[in-house]
């Protein structure tokens, strides 16, 4: 069974039916290929952009398969068969060029290949030159761990010394190194194989050349809109000193033509919502407001630029404009900063459920703007890879989970920004109906989840029987067995007021980190 396909359903008999109605669709057809098949690029953006566009996807056997790359060249093939009679494309480019996310950093593929694919974007535009191209690409990251998850087996053994050399390379060219720092540089050069060096640079530098000739492209009007994602590019790092060379050749590019933040998994909703801004003649006011502590001053974890920065890139990516005043705003999007800008971890014991002072503090002011007839989107990122126990406590005891217009809480700061902005805005098209359902599933997801049940199944089989949590083996079953009923106990607990009938779980890449969610 293909992994994408893996999922258990679980039924509530007694509760109502909840599910998205797909009305109030624009007329342009919209073309749309993902990063890769996981649910935050696929399934969670498809339910929220469908609703207002005509989105049109390709078949699931012409996307990537975890490590297994999409078949490029049916791809194209596909897209350009569908140029003339679209309006809109929006364009994962690792997708095209390498296959997905993952074969970006696992590719074998000659440079001369790469540019040639590249090189297909001129194909689509000449078929169709009013054709509007919206195109996100992915700056290659640099894990500070010993992991081959989602990277070359050797970078499981040498992760962290490969990572440690680039960014004191990076140091070194952006201020230079103390005494200690170049004895230690020298240290790694002879610790770490140099085929493995050589392999994850020359990788990298393909990689690099192919986001420069997108960005010529972007340059001559091929492409109408390129982001560029910083995925884990944490200062110092290999990846910091990549963007630091690119930002040389952007300098004559405007914010109308090219933008890059932190982030990866939102890019493709940040597009579609710019889409539709676009094909609506809308440029919506957002009004945002930090909580209580260092705010915009934040530097997330996994981030090299603080929150501040990071948000009005996504603002302005999505077509949108920051206004002063709340009055005004199309959405107030509150932002959950943490209290002393330190981020850490939502499966910590450092999260806990029991109401804080300035979470009860943060809930009431939530709930003066939604009284106040103002619509309320909550990026909460005062921890990393889930919610904010104690704030989502506040707000479930005031009864505002519901009055929401869009909460999202998942994986690093800027996805959790990307996804409230959007299907904030968004919200204001779509059926109720609709807009419920997409806020359970992420209340779900990274409350339910990625702040609760991971970190229970973590503590009771993973660590215990000192399972491999990215490759379960024989405790698979049981861990996602361990998973339904967690969120199950979750759903049931938390979210009776959003009326699930039926709640869909599914396990891409058979990983523990991340759950797909699917609610009926």
């Amino acid at each position: 069974m293909s992994i994408k396909r893996l999922a258990w359903v679980i039924l509530f008999a007694a509760w109502g039916l909840l599910g998205f109605s797909g009305v109030a669709r624009a007329q342009d057809k919209v073309l749309y290929i993902p990063l890769d098949e996981r649910p935050v690029n696929l399934d969670y953006v498809v339910a929220t952009a469908a609703s207002v566009l005509n989105l049109v996807t390709p078949p699931d056997f012409m996307l990537p398969d975890y490590k297994t790359p999409a078949p490029v060249d049916r791809l194209w093939d596909w897209a350009l068969k569908n140029a003339r009679g679209t309006t809109g494309m929006v364009l994962a480019t690792d997708t095209l060029i390498y296959g997905g996310l993952l074969p970006s950093r696992n590719h074998e593929l000659p440079r001369e290949e790469l540019l040639t694919r590249v090189e297909n974007f001129k194909k689509l535009k000449a078929l169709n030159p009013r054709l509007k191209i919206l195109a996100f690409a992915t700056l290659m990251r640099t894990p500070a761990t010993n992991t081959a998850v989602e990277e070359p087996a050797y970078y499981g053994t040498y992760g962290a010394a490969i990572y440690r050399l680039t960014a004191l390379e990076d140091k070194k060219e952006n201020g230079g190194l103390s005494a200690q720092e170049a004895t230690e540089l020298a240290g790694l050069m002879a610790t770490i194989p140099p085929e493995y060096l050589r392999d994850w640079l020359e990788r990298r530098a393909k990689n690099l050349e192919v986001t420069s000739r997108l960005l010529d492209l972007t340059r001559e009007g091929v492409i109408d809109y390129l982001v560029l994602g910083r995925d884990d590019a944490s200062a110092p790092s290999q990846s910091h000193r990549e963007y630091r060379y690119l930002l040389r050749q952007v300098e004559n590019l405007t914010e109308d033509r090219f933008i890059s933040f932190p982030g990866a998994d939102e890019g493709g909703l940040v597009l579609l919502t710019r889409l539709a801004n676009l094909l609506a003649g809308e440029k919506p006011g957002v009004y945002v407001e930090f909580a209580p502590g260092p705010g915009a001053a934040t530097v997330p974890a996994y981030e090299d630029t603080t929150v501040g920065a990071s948000l009005a890139a996504h603002i302005a990516a999505v077509g949108g404009r920051m206004v002063s005043d709340p009055q005004k705003a199309d959405l107030v999007l509150m932002v959950n900063t943490p209290p002393d800008g330190v981020t850490r971890e939502a499966a910590s014991p450092d999260n806990s459920a029991a109401v804080r002072p300035a979470a009860a503090a943060w809930a009431n002011k939530i709930a003066a703007y939604i009284a106040g007839g103002r619509p309320v989107a909550l990026a909460d990122i005062a921890f990393a890879n889930g919610g904010d126990n104690s704030l989502l406590a506040a707000l479930e005891q005031a009864g505002l989970l519901a009055r929401l217009q869009a909460y999202a809480g998942l994986n690093t700061a800027s996805n959790a920004i990307g996804y409230a902005l959007c299907q904030g805005l968004l919200a204001r098209r779509m059926q109720p109906e609709d807009r419920h359902a997409i806020l359970a599933v992420r209340l779900l997801d990274d409350w339910g989840y990625q702040a609760n049940v991971r970190g229970q199944v973590d503590r009771e089989i993973i660590r215990p029987y000192g399972v491999n949590k990215n490759d379960p083996g024989a405790y698979a079953d049981r861990i996602f067995t361990a998973i339904r009923e967690g969120m199950v106990r979750f759903a049931r607990t938390h979210l009776g007021s959003f009326n699930i009938n039926s709640l869909e779980i599914s396990f891409p890449w058979k990983r523990a980190f991340n759950i797909g969610v699917k609610i009926r």
